[in-house]
Parts: structure tokens; sequence; C-alpha cells
């Protein structure tokens, strides 16, 4: 473990490519078993091997950036990279079955639930601000706010989702937002 530590700080201190490299492929022999075994244990295969291959992008370009001084400290960086890349995974599997519920069948769903488990009256008052935001909002607002606050998605799955830019993705969702919080207010 102790060697593991060292290379990560010898790593982030070196500046010449080529030895870089060597440590980088030294790294990932070590933490590249427990990584996968961590992987293929949330993941069923085929789609372990491509989210395995996502963690160990996501950590070597995030290595330079980890700041941790423990061999205990590194591998929790690494495991919380993983259960991401595992989670992004999941999420998306989801959003293809998950379709935006009119506001008015949302609300029906909370009235009959609260009969069971009565919510809270700040969830309560957070929820049915939320439901005006997407009730009041244009239908093609209220697929951007869906995907956005209620899956989860970030900008960049959005734009990939509707064919759109990074930019053109974040300025339409916050647009929609402007607009639906102007016309509940």
């Amino acid at each position: 473990m102790d060697d593991l530590i060292k290379l990560v700080r010898t790593y982030r201190v070196t500046a010449g490519l080529a030895e870089r490299l060597r440590l980088a492929e030294e790294i990932f022999r070590l933490i590249e078993p427990d990584l996968r075994l961590f992987v293929l244990s949330s993941i069923r295969l085929p789609a372990a091997e491509d989210v395995f291959q996502e963690v160990l992008k996501a950590v070597a370009t995030s290595l330079p950036k980890f700041i941790g001084d423990t061999p205990a400290q590194f591998w929790a960086w690494c495991y919380r990279i993983a259960r991401h890349k595992s989670g992004d995974h999941y999420r998306k599997q989801e959003t293809d079955r998950m379709q935006p519920m009119p506001p008015g069948e949302i609300q029906e769903l909370v009235d009959a639930s609260a009969q069971v488990a009565p919510l809270s009256a700040a969830d309560k008052h957070d929820l049915e601000y939320a439901l005006n935001l997407l009730a009041s909002s244009k239908p093609e607002c209220r697929d951007y706010l869906w995907n956005h606050f209620v899956l989860g998605l970030d900008y960049a799955e959005i734009a990939e989702e509707q064919n759109l830019t990074y930019d053109a993705a974040r300025m339409k969702i916050g647009r929609c937002l402007d607009e639906a919080k102007s016309l509940v207010a």
C-alpha cells in the first residue's frame, strides 16, 4: 500500500511525460484488479467492461488533481469515482424508460401516498412549487426541466440527447427555468 501512495505522490510532482506514463502504468497495474472487482460486482456484463473503462479514464484524467496523502484516501477517491460512474450508467439506463408525468398525475400520486406517509410542511411547499413550475412551463420546457431536475441528467447528457451543444442546452434550461419562475411568481 505504501508503494501505491509513493507512486501517486511521485506522479504529482513529475514533469516528464515519459516518466509520468511509466508511473501511471504502475499505478493502474496496482489498482486495476480491485476496481475491476468493484465494478463487476455492481454491474452485469457486458456493460460492466464499458463502465470499468470509463472508471479508468476518469481516474487517469483526475489523477493530477488528487490531493490526499494516505492509501485510504486514495482508495476512497477511486471508489467514489467508480460509484459515480456506476450511478451514471444506471441513470442513463433508466432515462429511456422514464417519461415526464403531467403535474396533475404527480399530485394525485402524492395525495394518495400522503395517507400512508404524510409529507412535512416544508416538503409539501417544495413539491407544490416544483409542480407549479412544471405546470406553468411550455411543453418543450417541461421536458428540459424534467430531464434536468427530476431525472438528474446533466447539461452534457441533455445536449447529446437533444442534438445540441453543451452551452445551448445550459442556456435553454436556464431560460426555461427563468420563464417558469416568472409565471409562478
